[in-house]
């Protein structure tokens, strides 16, 4: 049985701490990562924004700044990129709006 390498995966909430580590663990193992986070203000967007800056200089590590409650920008994100996985780690801790309603 032939499986197929995972090439190219949709980290969610990339600048949060663990999404961050992920996201350079793949890279390293040489996968593509596209990174989506809106960079709210929930935790402080300077942390966040420092963590990008570290994967934002790989070409395979490009950023998508989109909420995810964002329904045509994740149209867009998704008619335009085919990704191998999706790895969902968004999420605003004690708050029930980190789960889109659509």
């Amino acid at each position: 049985m032939k499986t197929e390498k995972i090439q190219n995966i949709l980290v969610t909430g990339a600048a949060g701490v663990l999404d961050f580590h992920l996201s350079r663990k793949l890279l390293n193992n040489g996968i593509q990562v596209t990174g989506l986070d809106n960079l709210n203000n929930y935790y402080d967007p300077n942390l966040k924004q420092a963590r990008l800056d570290r994967m934002t200089p790989n070409p395979a590590f490009p950023h998508a700044n989109i909420d995810l409650a964002d329904r045509s920008a994740m149209e867009d994100l998704f008619s335009t990129n085919q990704f191998d996985a999706v790895v969902n780690l968004a999420a605003q801790a004690g708050r029930g709006t980190s789960t889109p309603t659509w």
